[in-house]
């Protein structure tokens, strides 16, 4: 969970544990190493860890290493192990699509000015009164399913993993629903694999920076059509970096200081933007 700051960040994995456990136990980012992160994965069990604000040279230095270890517990027969969760402070940018591919990615892009924070009670009230139940029944309905889940995952013949996010979310939308008079708000809806790791959802800083760019200041963009490239000047390099690590791999894509290429028509499918088109006066002004 990365982003702006004052988003909730905290205070929404301090709830989350306070519906699963009944307490809000976190790990300091000072704390945060690869060794003792694997430690503790073999030591407790029915919690998350939570780590909370890990700094961008933390994240770096300890945090892509112990997500990347994808062999973790398997000399050492360990079947179950509990999730890891962190919460990365605002130097934390972007995310490497080694990470992207191994993790579900929150990326928080609204905050609360100082005057809201100050003067919201909700946060405070919820956690104050909010049990283990909703928690608890969701486990329920789970376990139910982990038997059919297992088998799927075992069968050869099968063309694809069956979908646990999605199952996962549908108990959800179904408990709060039967635990409401009215219609669920718009914002619970049920989630697919596809919402958490699709290539426009990993993407879509990058997507909405570079559909914003193109609108307002075309002058940031060089089309090349007899190259078949699509150029855009971050203005920054660590801009670049940062929109180079969440582009998909068949853009192509390249950085040049604080350029990003890319592929022409790619960029053009990827970004639902016909970057080709352009206005007869802007054709003017490249001809001038």
């Amino acid at each position: 969970v990365y982003g702006q700051s004052k988003a909730g960040k905290t205070s929404f994995l301090e709830t989350l544990l306070k519906m699963m456990i009944g307490q809000k136990t976190k790990i300091s980012a000072p704390d945060f190493t690869r060794s003792s992160i694997e430690q503790l994965k073999r030591i407790v069990k029915g919690a998350p860890i939570v780590v909370d604000d890990l700094t961008n040279t933390r994240c770096s230095d300890h945090a892509i290493d112990t997500i990347k270890n994808d062999d973790f517990g398997v000399a050492d027969n360990i079947e179950n192990y509990l999730a890891v969760v962190i919460s990365a402070n605002e130097d934390v940018k972007a995310v490497a699509p080694e990470i992207i591919r191994r993790t579900v990615i929150c990326r928080v892009q609204a905050g609360l000015t100082n005057t809201e924070l100050m003067k919201s009670s909700i946060v405070r009230k919820v956690q104050k009164n909010i049990g283990t139940a909703f928690y608890r029944e969701y486990l329920r309905r789970m376990l139910e399913h982990i038997p059919d889940l297992l088998q799927e995952l075992k069968e050869d013949e099968a063309s694809a993993a069956p979908d646990i996010l999605e199952l996962s979310s549908q108990i959800i939308v179904e408990i709060v629903s039967e635990s409401i008079e009215d219609e669920p708000p718009f914002y619970i809806r049920r989630l697919t694999l596809d919402d958490y790791f699709s290539e426009k959802v990993t993407g879509s800083y990058a997507i909405k920076i570079i559909r914003n760019a193109w609108k307002v200041n075309k002058k940031a963009f060089v089309v090349d059509k007899k190259y078949g490239q699509l150029r855009y000047n971050t203005g920054q390099t660590w801009e670049a970096d940062r929109i180079l690590k969440e582009l998909p791999e068949d853009l192509e894509a390249q950085k040049s200081r604080e350029w990003v290429v890319m592929d022409l028509n790619r960029a053009c499918d990827f970004f639902e933007t016909d970057f080709t088109k352009q206005s007869l006066l802007e054709r003017l002004r490249r001809g001038l």
